[in-house]
């Protein structure tokens, strides 16, 4: 640490004593922002009528599949702290605020039969709130937390779950889409399929071999069908953008040969094009 920061006052002092090193600014326009997910600052995991997630089914079934054997419960009881948070939020000064919706908080058992109106009073508490402090709402409608309900209908692994995502984003775009003019279907979808249901890192942990392919499938109908609703139904009097937020891992060949290189060339292409792709021509 000494030795770190003797560094850095070294750089300090040494750049600001010559005329070429420059002075970077962000542009005016640039927007800065901070992000969250409903799972890891909610808390009230059975309370407000929600309904259980895989990620509340896996840690109580299963608590020794986090490190310390911890959960979501609780959290930062964000979920009671709407108007603390949101100070805190403006305090940062920040311009927009990402957090997701909890699909089993909208919808319990995952489908529309039931509409959770405790639920739908939360988020437009939350999205007014922040409105009322200059603060512009980005919702992410899936970031990790599938009502388990559905998980036991396969989840993503089963087709039907596109048509239920839809259905689950009408929702959203019925109750939230006048306000909110940023939205994002999913979180990460490389993590959600190929460490969800196809490695042991996320909920719901599935290990099949063919489940990254199988879910992405799923997920990348779900994202075009939610895509082309809003479109078709809600652009021209929201007046919204809605996109995907992908995660991308780079790879570099450990050395000059031609076989490592066309393999880091190979899994770049995988890892990008397996989602973005599909979705720029969906």
């Amino acid at each position: 640490m000494i030795i770190l920061t003797a560094f850095v006052l070294f750089y300090l002092c040494f750049c600001t004593s010559f005329s070429y090193c420059k002075e970077y600014n962000f542009p005016n326009n640039f927007k800065f922002g901070v992000a969250t997910s409903a799972y890891q600052v909610e808390g009230a995991w059975n309370t407000g009528g929600k309904g259980e997630s895989i990620w509340d089914h896996m840690t109580h079934t299963n608590p020794y599949s986090i490190l310390d054997k911890s959960n979501g419960d609780i959290a930062c009881d964000s979920y009671n702290k709407i108007k603390e948070d949101v100070q805190l939020l403006k305090n940062l000064g920040v311009d927009f605020y990402r957090f997701s919706i909890s699909w089993s908080r909208i919808l319990p058992s995952g489908t529309t039969d039931y509409i959770n109106p405790v639920g739908i009073r939360y988020y437009n508490e939350l999205i007014n709130e922040l409105l009322a402090n200059g603060i512009q709402p980005l919702v992410t409608m899936y970031h990790y937390d599938l009502p388990q309900a559905l998980e036991e209908e396969g989840g993503f692994l089963n087709l039907k779950l596109a048509d239920y995502f839809e259905d689950y984003a009408d929702v959203l775009y019925k109750n939230f889409g006048d306000r909110v003019k940023d939205w994002a279907t999913f979180n990460q979808p490389t993590l959600i399929c190929f460490f969800g249901y196809s490695g042991e890192f996320v909920a719901p942990m599935i290990t099949r071999k063919d489940g990254g392919y199988l879910c992405g499938r799923t997920l990348l109908i779900a994202h075009a069908k939610a895509y082309h609703l809003y479109n078709k139904r809600y652009r021209e009097s929201q007046g919204g953008r809605i996109g995907i937020v992908h995660n991308i891992f780079w790879f570099e060949p450990r050395t000059n040969i031609i076989k490592d290189i066309q393999a880091a060339v190979a899994a770049n292409e995988f890892n990008a094009s397996i989602f973005i792709f599909f979705i720029l021509t969906s």
